[in-house]
């Protein structure tokens, strides 16, 4: 799992993060991200993701807009997604972000890519 502080409100970098059609811009390697579909308010209950020319999934999302979380797994028949959560926590300058993978047997995950994720959304949420 990787920690990471924001200087964000936790709802703040929640919302952030929620933004899949955004991810474009700061998920290391994803050519594509298109939502699927969505439920009444919005939100993306499924998500296909492309990365370089090999590799490509869809993902379904729980939402839990109270506790600032997240939580995804893989489509129904999908081989290579990765099932994962992410919450955020308030803290005294900010939040804390909370990140986690769980690597499936067809598609291990190497080591630092959970940071290297968290990374890239600190440094997006930066920018903003």
């Amino acid at each position: 799992m990787e920690v990471q502080p924001l200087t964000l409100s936790a709802p703040e970098a929640y919302r952030a993060f929620c933004d899949v059609v955004q991810q474009r811009r700061w998920v290391p390697g994803l050519k594509t991200v298109k939502v699927v579909r969505s439920d009444a308010r919005g939100r993306p209950l499924e998500v296909f993701y492309e990365f370089g020319e090999s590799l490509a999934y869809a993902l379904v999302f729980v939402w839990d807009d109270d506790a600032c979380k997240s939580r995804w797994v893989p489509s129904s028949g999908v081989r290579d997604g990765v099932s994962g959560s992410v919450w955020f926590e308030p803290a005294a300058t900010g939040c804390v972000m909370h990140y986690h993978l769980e690597a499936l047997k067809e598609q291990e995950r190497g080591p630092g890519h959970e940071a290297d994720v968290v990374r890239a959304f600190v440094e997006f949420v930066g920018r903003r």
